[in-house]
């Protein structure tokens, strides 16, 4: 037993000296990875070791030590292209775990939770290569730059994709055209032009679906198991399930597809919310002047476990084109019913309203609501002990939040009381919609919007709003 653990000691630190000897790559990976081609893809579901693969050929360069492929020689430079920030901060980490012992200059730190060190971090290798780390969304300052090898995880604008193929064109040893491996999953961005090229044979594609044969190592155990696959397939909003597990490109908005065909009848109750739980109470409004378009939804969310919050829709007040008083009112009254001090909840809005093109006509507003709690609540200027703060809004918002709360109604961790019709009308019956006129005039979309702005910043903390306000 002794001598075992003695093995077994040996083995983990001789994977931690060296993690690349011991990397088996699945049956995609390998075939992507044996792949010569100056531009090839690895398009795939989520969970399938795409980001892997990208780092391995990362090092596998940078270290002059690809098993499969001649590239070239130590020093070389290699770009990482990532969608986001926080995507970046993801793929630094894996980067760096699976860097072998002592092959970073010394002046070269990793941050846990942060990432290579510097506004651009650089990985710098005592061979003398390096690996810049650049953002799509900040700008890549490609002016001159010419590059051997970049690896691009998950989809990026077409134009920086531009940028990126002109410098790689010559940017190889000896002027010779580099290489881009690009591994994504086809959502967030538009691809069709990736698309094009891969029907036109420009881009060598390699498919990695989500299945059990395509995320088993070679000559290992498999890692996900079917029970485990259809777990995660179930969490995925419809209309690009397919694209999230087999990474078809075929991906689009049906109006007639409802988000929430998971919502169900079971999930409409009036039982009181059980006892124990780390609770978080919050309130999510959506400003309108029709007629319900102005809706707040107050909510208790127990965070006991944050990765698997659970929520309990409590009540939900509607109205119109109506003076912030008697708005204010009827939140309080809301409150109220349910014994909750409007000091305890979290309290997020949408940007202000106008009902007229151009800024004109009936106008509502965070500030203007916070100034008439201030007043019906006979407190002074500046006394409300709570801040309703502005919903954070960014491209694909909706899309996300949606994703969201489908993946809670998913675990059957989303209820809501009876009495809120008009939320549980619209989760019944809500699409997304192509236009932004068609999703001013949806009415369902309003109780929708209030709620991912109710449940969001609570349950993601990527989603909290900024601090201040501007009282009018």
């Amino acid at each position: 037993m002794i001598d075992l653990t003695r093995q077994v000691l040996q083995l983990k630190r001789r994977a931690a000296i060296n993690p690349l000897s011991y990397f088996r790559p699945t049956p995609p990976q390998l075939t992507f990875l044996k792949d010569p081609s100056p531009i090839k893809l690895l398009l795939g579901g989520n969970q399938v070791g795409k980001t892997r693969c990208s780092v391995m050929e990362l090092l596998y360069r940078a270290l002059d030590c690809h098993p499969y492929l001649k590239t070239d020689p130590a020093p070389n430079e290699s770009w990482l292209i990532t969608h986001s920030h926080d995507q970046s901060r993801t793929i630094q980490e894996k980067l760096f775990e699976m860097i072998p012992e002592g092959m970073l200059m010394d002046d070269c730190v990793f941050i846990p939770g942060k990432g290579f060190r510097g506004q651009v971090p650089i990985v710098r290798f005592k061979n003398g290569s390096i690996i810049r780390i650049k953002t799509a969304q900040q700008g890549l300052g490609l002016a001159s730059a010419s590059i051997g090898f970049v690896a691009i995880d998950e989809p990026i604008p077409e134009a920086v994709w531009g940028e990126l193929a002109a410098r790689v064109l010559r940017g190889g040893a000896g002027g010779k055209t580099g290489t881009i491996a690009i591994t994504m999953t086809p959502v967030g961005e538009d691809v069709g032009y990736l698309r094009r090229m891969v029907e036109d044979g420009r881009i060598s594609c390699h498919r990695a679906p989500l299945t059990v044969e395509d995320t088993t190592p070679l000559d290992c155990e498999p890692m996900l198991s079917q029970a485990q696959i259809d777990n995660i397939a179930s969490t995925y909003l419809p209309i690009d399930r397919e694209a999230r597990l087999n990474g078809s490109w075929d991906v689009g908005i049906d109006p007639k597809q409802l988000i929430f065909d998971n919502f169900d009848p079971s999930m409409i109750s009036g039982a009181p919310v059980p006892s124990g739980g780390d609770y978080k109470f919050a309130v999510g409004i959506d400003h309108g002047s029709q007629p319900n378009s102005q809706v707040a939804v107050l909510a208790a969310i127990d965070m006991t476990d944050y990765q698997e919050p659970k929520v309990y829709v409590l009540g939900e007040y509607t109205g119109g084109a109506s003076s912030a008083e008697h708005h204010v009112r009827g939140i309080l009254e809301m409150l109220k019913r349910h014994h909750v001090d409007p000091s305890m909840c979290t309290w997020t809005g949408d940007g202000a309203h106008y009902a007229g093109r151009g800024q004109t006509g009936f106008k509502m507003s965070n500030g203007m609501l916070m100034r008439a709690f201030e007043r019906v609540l006979n407190l002074p200027p500046r006394g409300l002990p709570f801040t309703i703060r502005t919903a954070l809004k960014f491209k694909s918002s909706v899309y996300y939040g949606s994703s969201v709360l489908y993946s809670i109604m998913a675990k059957n961790h989303f209820y809501v009381r009876p009495e809120c019709s008009q939320l549980i009308q619209s989760l019944q019956r809500y699409t997304f919609k192509r236009t932004s006129s068609q999703k001013s005039t949806d009415p369902h979309g309003h109780a929708v919007d209030a709620l991912r702005y109710c449940i969001l910043p609570v349950v993601h903390q990527r989603f909290t709003p900024p601090a201040r306000i501007r009282m009018y």
